[in-house]
C-alpha cells in the first residue's frame, strides 16, 4: 500500500502566496480551486514534492505561519538544489535544529527546513558556529 499524503500550509492570501511560490520560489502550479474568480486552495510542486496551500476562512484565521516542512537533501541532489536557490535568488537563513539547517520562510512565515550533510555547508555559506550564535543568519 502506498499513501500519497501532502502537507497543507494555511495562508492569509492565496492569490499572493500562489505568485510567491511560483514566481519567487520556483514551484510549479499543479492545480487550483477558485471561488469568485480568486484562488482559495492550490497545489504546487518542486521536484517530486507536492504542497497544498489553503487560504484562511472562518475558523482557521490563527493557522498561517505555524507550518514547517523538513527536507533531507541527498548528496546527489545538493548541487541542483543550490543552483535552484541561486537561480531564483531565494532568501534563506540558517538555524540550528540539531545541526545547521537552511531555512526558507514563505510570506506567512511558514517554514521550509532543508538539511544536507555538513560537507556541503560551505557551498551555501553555512557554518555551525554562526548558526548556533545567530539562529537566523541570512545567506542571500
Amino acid at each position: 500500500m502506498s499513501l500519497g499524503g501532502r502537507c497543507v500550509f494555511f495562508v492569509k492570501d492565496a492569490e499572493r502566496s500562489l505568485k510567491h511560490y511560483t514566481e519567487t520560489l520556483g514551484f510549479t502550479l499543479d492545480w487550483t480551486y477558485e471561488e469568485e474568480g480568486r484562488p482559495l486552495v492550490f497545489q504546487v510542486s518542486l521536484q517530486d514534492y507536492q504542497l497544498i496551500l489553503n487560504q484562511i476562512q472562518p475558523g482557521t484565521e490563527q493557522r498561517p505561519g505555524h507550518g514547517r516542512i523538513f527536507f533531507g537533501i541527498d548528496d546527489d541532489q545538493v548541487e541542483a538544489f543550490r543552483e535552484h536557490i541561486l537561480k531564483h535568488r531565494i532568501k534563506t537563513s540558517v538555524t540550528y535544529w540539531g545541526n545547521p539547517t537552511l531555512v526558507i520562510h514563505d510570506l506567512d512565515e511558514n517554514e521550509l527546513f532543508f538539511w544536507f550533510h555538513e560537507r556541503h555547508h560551505a557551498s551555501f555559506g553555512m557554518s555551525a558556529s554562526e548558526a548556533e550564535t545567530s539562529p537566523s543568519m541570512s545567506l542571500t
